[in-house]
């Protein structure tokens, strides 16, 4: 799927592969605009992997679709929405069981280390370099 395709109307989630994001967890891209900053994504996170310690740089806002998680508010189930204000911080963020999640972050997330150093920074340029690099198709003559 392109780039413009993405950000403009309908995706069909189902035919969007899942890439990799860190160990356990993966996504398919949704939507992100270079303009906003806004990003938006399935997560599926394997039971047990971690979202190492972040801070929110912006707002996020998340929509558990099934399985359940471990954050700084609690656990959070199939069904339940969380919003995350600006300058939000997490030790760490735990998938119970397998677990699908709508997250759309209106701003950067800053994971650290334990020195409290930014060691990535998952922002819709992160997210645009990724749908850069994926193949592009020409569009075929109608028959």
């Amino acid at each position: 799927m392109s780039g413009m395709a993405m950000m403009n109307g309908l995706v069909h989630t189902a035919d969007l592969e899942w890439k990799p994001l860190g160990p356990g967890t993966s996504y398919r891209l949704l939507r992100v605009s270079a303009e906003t900053g806004v990003w938006s994504a399935i997560l599926k996170m394997e039971k047990g992997a971690v979202f190492a310690p972040h801070k929110h740089l912006g707002p996020a806002e998340i929509f558990i679709l099934s399985g359940s998680t471990q954050d700084r508010l609690g656990i959070t189930r199939a069904g339940d929405y969380e919003f995350e204000p600006l300058g939000a911080e997490h030790p760490s963020t735990t998938a119970l069981e397998e677990s699908l999640i709508h997250f759309t972050a209106h701003g950067p997330i800053a994971f650290h280390d334990d020195k409290g150093r930014i060691v990535m920074l998952l922002d819709s340029e992160f997210f645009l370099k990724a749908q850069a690099e994926e193949p592009q198709y020409s569009l075929k003559k109608a028959a």
